[in-house]
Order: structure tokens, then C-alpha cells, then sequence
């Protein structure tokens, strides 16, 4: 059975594949630059030191210079990995009219050669074939180039004397084939890429997930709060965090099954997540324990939140086996101090839990204040 993975949005595919672009315009850039020599060589060769000859060299040195330039700026971003502003520009619209251009020269070249010349369709073949592979634009834009390109190659065509006509049918046989092949392998390719994008998505979403709640795991948490962490130790702004203990769950999976048991740990993530913030992070620390971040949260809001989540959480019981299962919790608070870390918020939080439920049930104790509100 071939697994199936949920699509990817077009901003996840253009974010994910940016980079590789950026590279692979790198290539093409630098490619070109090359062949802009053996071309010049082709055009002094059919028109020697003429004025059509000094007109093409002036078209593809202008072009050599603009992929330099464009180059530059490309690898620039590349070194920076922050400048997004000028990423996205850089490769829709940047690129869009250099490859512009770069037809416009090569049909110009194909206009002043000789009408026996005939060895400028190769390039165009060539042309027509890669540059859908090659130039990391979107599918609509390629083709709307090569529809454009191919169908000045087959005006010009017409302009050339060919040995027979079975010659022409084959040069324009090629043309076809080699656009439409260009327009195939490039959506083969573009269904390849998303394909395997969708799979890595999906494996670091099941890598940072509980299978069960559908919440961050314990990972993710820790990574979240790191970064999280440094960011308002950085700005000076308040971080809190949340550690919460379902009472009793212990007891309702000796008594009524682990099933119900993982029913109750379901609903009270979804009535955590009522009660929490949206850009807070909600995970499942351990069995039974949930832990909650509170970006920009003093004492005061994180306090405010916890008494919350607690009231949300006891508001109703919970349906399990045939049952109405009262669910209770304790929590415990930490705000962040000067100088603090991931370990040493953890262990105030759980430090002020233990508390909690030491001294009664359904109890909220901050590890800051050393108050203890009940519930």
C-alpha cells in the first residue's frame, strides 16, 4: 500500500524549496556565462567583422555583464539566509526577465544569421527543453515563455532555406517534442518534489506530536522553550510556564481501562486548549502531565491563565466506559528570572506542582510568589 501524505501548501513548498532554488539558480546563472563564449565564437564565425557581428557581441556581453550582476546578489542571500524580503523578488521576478532576455538575444542571433544557417535550432531544441527543467520559475510562467519561444522558432523557420522539406518537418518535429517533453519533466518533477516534501512534513509533525492528544510532545516543548527563552531573555520581555497533573488518572485506568483513561487525557487537551492562548505551547510532558508555555506572560497573566485552564478542565466531567468521570489537576507556575535556563525554570515549575499536590488537590501554587490559590 503507497502511503499517502496530506498536500503541502504552496507558501511550505516555496519556503522549503527557496534554498534549493536559489542554488539552482546559481547554476544556471553561471552556465550561461560559459556558453556566452563558444555562442560568440558561432556568431563570429558566420558573420565575421561585421555590424551584426559587433551588434551580437554588444547583446551577449550586456547579458554576460546583467548575470553577473545578478549573480552577486543571489550568493549574497545565500551567505545571509535572512534577507527574505529580497529572496522571493529575486527569483519570481529577477529571473523571469533575465530568462526574458536571454530568448530575446538568442532569437535575435537566430534572425541575423545566414537563411542557410540552420544550426541555431539545435540551441533552440536545447533551449526548449531545458529550460523548463533548468530555471527555477513557476510552471505557469515557463510556459508561457517556451509557448512564446517556440512559436517564434516555427515563424522563423519559415524565413530559412532548408535542404527539403522533409528537413523542416523534422526541425519543427524536434521543437514540439522538446517543449512538450520540457513541460512533462517538469511537472514530473514538481509532483516528485511536493511528494517528498508532504513525507517530511508529515514525519517531523509525527516526530514533534502525541499520537494520542494531537499536542506537542515533550521534544517539541523543549525546543520550543529554548528558543523561546533566549528570544525574551534577549528583549526583556516576561516567559512563564505551566505544569499541570491530572489527579486520580492513576486510578480511573485501574478502575475503568486504559482507554478511558486516554479519553480523558483527549479532552482535557482540547479543554486546554480553550483555555489557553493561541500562540501558547501546549504539549504533553509526560503520562499525565501537561506543560504549557506563556510567551510574554508575567506572574500576574500566567496565574490568571493556570486558574483558567483548572476551571475549564473541572467545569464538566468527562463521558468514559458509560461513566461521568470527574477530572481534576494541580499546577504548578514559573516566571522567568534573571539568569535562568530551560532546567532551571522545569524545576521551579515542578518544584511549585509538587507542592500543589502535596497540599491538596485541584491546588495552583507559583513557585515565584510562593502563594497558594485553591480552587
Amino acid at each position: 500500500m503507497i502511503a499517502q501524505y496530506p498536500d503541502v501548501t504552496p507558501d511550505e513548498f516555496r519556503a522549503h524549496c527557496q534554498p534549493q532554488d536559489q542554488m539552482q539558480a546559481c547554476s544556471v546563472l553561471r552556465f550561461f556565462m560559459w556558453a556566452t563564449w563558444p555562442l560568440l565564437y558561432i556568431d563570429y564565425s558566420l558573420l565575421g567583422w561585421t555590424q551584426s557581428f559587433w551588434i551580437m557581441l554588444s547583446l551577449r556581453g550586456a547579458m554576460l555583464i546583467v548575470s553577473w550582476h545578478l549573480l552577486r546578489p543571489v550568493k549574497s542571500v545565500q551567505d545571509r539566509r535572512a534577507d527574505k524580503k529580497f529572496q522571493r523578488p529575486l527569483l519570481e521576478k529577477h529571473l523571469y526577465l533575465w530568462t526574458i532576455a536571454v530568448m530575446l538575444v538568442q532569437l535575435s542571433g537566430n534572425v541575423i544569421a545566414p537563411v542557410y544557417y540552420l544550426g541555431h535550432f539545435f540551441i533552440d531544441v536545447w533551449i526548449c527543453l531545458m529550460v523548463s527543467i533548468a530555471v527555477p520559475l513557476r510552471a505557469l510562467r515557463l510556459r508561457q515563455l517556451l509557448i512564446a519561444y517556440f512559436f517564434a522558432c516555427v515563424t522563423l523557420s519559415l524565413t530559412k532555406t532548408f535542404p527539403s522539406t522533409a528537413f523542416q518537418l523534422t526541425v519543427l518535429t524536434a521543437l514540439s517534442l522538446s517543449a512538450y517533453s520540457g513541460q512533462v519533466l517538469a511537472a514530473q518533477r514538481q509532483m516528485y518534489r511536493k511528494k517528498i516534501l508532504s513525507a517530511e512534513l508529515e514525519l517531523q509533525r509525527k516526530e514533534n506530536t502525541d499520537p494520542l492528544t494531537g499536542i506537542a510532545n515533550r521534544r517539541e516543548f523543549l525546543r520550543v522553550t529554548d528558543s523561546e527563552l533566549q528570544r525574551h531573555l534577549r528583549l526583556g520581555k516576561p516567559l512563564s510556564l505551566l505544569m499541570l497533573d491530572l489527579d486520580h488518572l492513576k486510578q480511573i485506568n485501574s478502575e475503568y481501562g486504559a482507554s478511558a483513561g486516554d479519553m480523558v487525557l483527549v479532552e482535557v487537551s482540547k479543554r486546554m486548549r480553550r483555555a489557553t492562548r493561541s500562540y501558547d505551547c501546549l504539549a504533553r510532558y509526560s503520562a499525565e502531565e501537561f506543560s504549557v508555555l506563556l510567551p510574554e506572560a508575567n506572574e500576574e497573566t500566567a496565574g490568571k491563565i493556570a486558574a483558567r485552564a483548572q476551571a475549564t478542565i473541572i467545569a464538566m466531567p468527562v463521558a468514559a466506559s458509560g461513566k461521568e468521570l470527574k477530572v481534576s489537576a494541580s499546577i504548578g507556575v514559573a516566571t522567568m528570572l534573571e539568569g535562568d535556563t530551560i532546567e532551571s525554570m522545569l524545576r521551579r515549575a515542578e518544584d511549585a506542582l509538587h507542592k500543589a499536590q502535596h497540599a491538596a488537590r485541584q491546588t495552583l501554587v507559583s513557585s515565584n510568589s510562593k502563594q497558594e490559590v485553591f480552587a
